[in-house]
């Protein structure tokens, strides 16, 4: 049996398969005790050559080597640490990666990156699940890509902190906060963390032939603290969004379900306003369709004045690779492809490629004054990558 039923309902294929964990605790397995191996392989290659993102390629894995242990059946405690490793390097910055400012730059650590591991989880009901400690994180709380990039998911450290998860038959609920960066007295860098929520709210049951679904997002990004010795401001950074989605599940031999999603995504800087835009929208519409092993996607995708904290650049008003450029009205295509295969519980492989491809939009240099021709540079950027997970446990007492 399991305590916190398995969450359904569409999401891209890749990273519900890939990336996601499960929640869910065992009942079955009191009293065990196992060790677990969390690991990926990814080679993955962006070649970006638009003015918005600098091109890239990462080619590594992450590991996650724990104990874990059932002292009752309600109670799942895993310990260990977690490793990344990029291959043809040797430093690696000491901070969590999503957590990169210009405050720790040059503070690296050598050989490798690792960090310690433990989560405490504990299902209160059938319903309802308290975890404290490296949260379930990343592609879990299933966010919209303009508020989370699934590459993230590769390169960023665990999400630590406290997270509450609440699931019954017409509602999915995941409330976090991930504390990023811990402050001292008289620290010289600002202590950041953040705090998130997902629901879902379900119409009609997931197995329906036609399911109904309206999603709700949000997070805030905060940095400040009253006892480090920086003279820089209190900073608040949110984005949310509030959709309605569409699935059919189909159930055929070959076609599994078709599914469309609209989402209204908001940006607002409320707090220490140092940035140039302080509110803004988008509006995303995607579909996707899932053949076997084979999930097809595309989406739209305009904004004005967005910038997402997490999401991919190419979601935003804002390049991140030229300094002081803006996009006015920026008009995206998106489209994806995926193939993932699992071989057996705790083995999945996948093979995904993207093209992101800009309509429209105008931009504009903070530093002239002036907006410039063309646009982005090249419109078209293109991502493909190739994944192997391998999660096995194995049992080593019975208590």
């Amino acid at each position: 049996m399991m305590a916190l039923s398995g969450r359904q309902g569409s999401y891209a294929q890749l990273a519900d398969k890939l990336y996601a964990s499960d929640c869910r605790i065992d009942t079955l397995r009191k009293g065990q005790l196992l060790v677990e191996v969390d690991h990926i392989s990814f080679f993955k290659n962006n070649e970006f050559s638009s003015t918005v993102q600098k091109g890239y390629t990462l080619p590594g894995f992450r590991l996650q080597l724990k104990a874990g242990y059932y002292p009752l059946s309600c109670i799942k405690l895993e310990a260990g640490a977690y490793s990344v490793w990029f291959w043809g390097t040797t430093l690696y910055p000491a901070f969590a990666y999503k957590e990169i400012s210009k405050w720790n730059g040059r503070d690296y650590a050598h050989n490798v990156h690792v960090l310690p591991y433990f989560r405490a989880h504990l299902s209160l009901s059938d319903h309802a699940c308290i975890i404290m400690g490296d949260i379930y994180d990343g592609s879990s709380h299933r966010l919209i890509e303009p508020l989370y990039n699934p590459e993230l998911n590769l390169t960023s450290d665990p999400e630590t902190g406290l997270q509450l998860l609440y699931k019954t038959k017409w509602l999915d609920l995941d409330l976090w906060v991930d504390w990023m960066t811990y402050i001292y007295k008289l620290d010289t860098h600002q202590e950041a963390f953040v705090s998130g929520g997902a629901v879902r709210f379900k119409v009609n049951p997931p197995e329906s032939r036609m399911h109904v679904y309206i999603p709700v997002q949000g997070l805030a990004l905060h940095r400040g603290g009253e006892i480090d010795a920086t003279d820089e401001n209190v900073q608040t950074i949110m984005n949310g969004a509030l959709g309605a989605g569409l699935r059919w599940n189909a159930d055929g031999c070959v076609l599994k379900y078709i599914n469309a999603e609209f989402d209204m995504a908001g940006y607002i800087f409320p707090k220490g306003r140092t940035f140039q835009l302080e509110r803004g929208k988008g509006y995303y519409t995607k579909a996707a369709v899932q053949l076997n092993d084979f999930n097809i996607s595309t989406s739209y995708w305009s904004c004005n004045d967005f910038v997402p904290i997490f999401g991919s650049p190419f979601y935003g008003s804002v390049s991140t690779k030229e300094t002081g450029i803006m996009y006015e009205k920026p008009k995206m295509l998106y489209l994806g492809a995926d193939y993932v295969r699992t071989f057996g519980k705790g083995f999945t492989f996948g093979i995904n490629a993207e093209m992101y491809y800009y309509l429209s939009g105008k931009r504009y240099s903070s530093a002239t004054g002036l907006y410039q021709s063309p646009a982005f540079g090249n419109n078209t950027n293109f991502s493909i990558g190739v994944y192997l997970r391998m999660s096995p446990s194995f049992l080593i007492k019975q208590y």
